[in-house]
């Protein structure tokens, strides 16, 4: 109990991985291994992929959701678990439309406290975050965000790398182009910085939150790219087909 921080041994879970004190190194150890950093997809076609955050509020999601309806767009949306039990009816129409559900944590701390100035999760704090929102979306939509995580504030080591894939995740999905609607950008700057920092294999971070006016700035963001000869892919398959 004292090596998993157990309150309750009663508790454990089916899938969940337990340090064994004293055991040898093959069932003490979690999987060797680390998970891909994922910053831009194959570079030999001319598509480019997109990817959403949901971790503040409700924001436009319904409003990016319809856009992406509308253009036939298959996108990934990194959800928080707090995120999704006060969105439930959001989360499953993004699995329902056949968008990919990336992990983002339960509620955003940063794995490795550099955004925050706080001390870096401990590795069964790490799992907590990870198995309770895979436990969330699960029950309410009945999908898994597995192999995908994205790291809250994109903080990752190392370390994180190695915990993530420990619990089955292959993929530390990253971005080649933030639109920083996050950051206050008006619609006009954003659709400006998307279009001119397209290249090919590049993945897009937006926002669904009211705070960023990425939703107003999608559809010129996605006609731009037609423009200039981009196909916009099914973001899953970008993320495993990236360098």
């Amino acid at each position: 109990m004292a090596a998993n921080d157990l309150a309750d041994p009663s508790q454990i879970e089916v899938g969940q991985v337990l340090l064994i004190p004293g055991a040898s190194a093959a069932t003490s150890t979690p999987t060797p291994g680390s998970a891909q950093v994922v910053r831009k997809a194959d570079t030999t076609s001319q598509t480019v992929f997109l990817t959403f955050d949901a971790g503040s509020d409700t924001g436009f999601t319904a409003q990016i959701l319809d856009t992406l309806k509308a253009n036939g767009i298959v996108a990934a949306f990194g959800v928080t678990g707090r995120w999704a039990e006060q969105n439930p009816d959001l989360v499953r129409r993004i699995a329902e439309e056949g968008h990919t559900l990336i992990n983002h944590s339960y509620d955003h701390p940063s794995f490795t406290g550099r955004s925050t100035n706080l001390p870096p999760l401990t590795q069964s704090q790490r799992w907590e975050q990870l198995d309770k929102t895979e436990g969330i979306i699960q029950d309410l939509a009945g999908v898994s965000t597995k192999p995908y995580f994205r790291p809250p504030y994109g903080d990752y080591d190392d370390s994180v790398n190695a915990d993530i894939y420990a619990r089955g995740y292959l993929y530390n999905v990253m971005w080649t182009v933030d639109s920083l609607g996050w950051n206050g950008l008006a619609a006009d700057a954003i659709v400006e910085r998307c279009l001119s920092l397209a290249e090919p294999g590049a993945i897009y971070v937006f926002h669904v939150g009211s705070a960023s006016q990425d939703a107003a700035a999608l559809q010129r963001i996605i006609d731009g790219l037609g423009e200039m000869g981009y196909i916009i892919g099914p973001a899953a398959e970008g993320i495993a087909g990236a360098t």
